[in-house]
């Protein structure tokens, strides 16, 4: 248990949530604001877990994009392609030798994101992530934009919680809070 130091009212809160999408295909300016190093899920591996906010497109500008590089694995194939991924995120940042991962803070690179794969459980929706990235001494880095033509969002999954509320919701007055008024 952890006590909170004084009584937290959610009812003096607005709890209203928006819908959250990915970014759409396109070209993006990034930068890296926070890094960590830890362990694979499976504890024997190491990961580079960053988070990268949009520059430009200015439409997009603050939002955020979290990659995982697998550095250390033991799945040879994993490893292979992590560090690659690595190598080409330092050469779009301009290092040739990274010692600290917060060597590669808030230097602009440019890349293209797309949208992955859902995972295999159809646990997790499909995520934006990095599909190419621009190197400053190849020459031609595309100006930021998004794609002119987007892939169709996938289809919902016509699955209702047990604990849905919508309705109940829906009847209270406008204004009151969601769960009723305190007695």
């Amino acid at each position: 248990m952890a006590r909170l130091g004084s009584t937290f009212n959610a009812q003096d809160h607005d709890t209203t949530q928006t819908d959250y999408a990915e970014l759409p295909n396109g070209v993006y300016k990034l930068e890296i604001e926070a890094s960590d190093v830890g362990p694979t899920k499976a504890g024997n591996g190491t990961v580079l877990k960053t988070t990268m906010v949009v520059v430009e497109p200015e439409l997009y500008k603050g939002r955020k994009l979290f990659t995982t590089y697998n550095l250390e694995n033991a799945n040879a194939q994993a490893q292979e392609i992590g560090q690659r991924q690595f190598a080409s995120l330092c050469r779009a940042v301009g290092k040739t030798e990274v010692e600290d991962s917060e060597d590669l803070h808030f230097h602009l690179f440019t890349a293209k994101i797309g949208l992955g794969k859902p995972s295999k459980d159809g646990q997790h929706p499909a995520r934006a992530e990095i599909k190419r990235y621009f190197f400053e001494d190849e020459g031609d880095v595309p100006e930021p934009a998004v794609d002119a033509v987007q892939p169709s969002a996938p289809a919902a999954r016509a699955q209702v919680p047990a604990n849905d509320n919508r309705q109940a919701a829906a009847a209270k007055p406008a204004g009151a809070k969601p769960w009723g008024t305190r007695k």
